[in-house]
């Protein structure tokens, strides 16, 4: 995961220092954390998200280029804490999954999810982050989409809820430097 940033942010970096056109770069992420009690019949489980943003500014304040990506670790344990299951992976993010991730399944636009970020960063680009912040969204009322794409051109190819990528876009561009 750490490669994939560091390309898209050298690319980037190179892109501008050649036009002169580089103001900052930063990058930010937020952590959700959620979890199932165990039983005495069920292993309880715990999901970790860690949704991470890199961006790149020009000096007027706009996106030359940006990256989305998500690690989402998850575990299990029995009724008296035990951890069960595998422990030792290193959970791999949803953009390096790809088809793995298995989200074409659940998607109303047939796009697995990193498809979808990928149109997020394409739509971001020019942009700058209070226009991205900004954008309409809306609540698509199951308890899991509370912040989707609500722009005619970005909800044809994204449909996630995005809540988590602009929260970490807003830690990205405050550590932007």
């Amino acid at each position: 995961m750490k490669k994939i940033l560091t390309a898209a942010l050298v690319a980037a970096m190179l892109l501008c220092v050649a036009t002169g056109a580089l103001a900052a770069t930063g990058l930010g992420s937020v952590t959700t954390v959620s979890n199932t009690a165990a039983t005495a019949d069920k292993a309880g489980s715990v999901s970790v998200n860690t949704t991470m943003c890199a961006v790149t500014l020009d000096d007027e304040g706009k996106i030359v280029a940006i990256s989305f990506d998500v690690v989402q670790s998850k575990g299990a344990y029995d009724a008296t804490g035990a951890v069960s299951g595998e422990t030792n992976t290193e959970p791999q993010t949803k953009v390096e999954l790809k088809e793995g991730y298995g989200m074409v399944k659940a998607s109303s636009i047939g796009k697995e999810w990193y498809e979808q970020a990928a149109a997020l960063e394409q739509w971001c680009i020019g942009k700058t982050v209070e226009e991205v912040l900004n954008m309409p969204t809306y609540d698509k009322g199951d308890g899991h989409h509370t912040c989707v794409p609500d722009d005619a051109d970005l909800k044809t190819g994204c449909t996630i809820d995005v809540g988590a990528e602009l929260a970490a876009l807003a830690k990205a561009a405050a550590n932007a430097k």
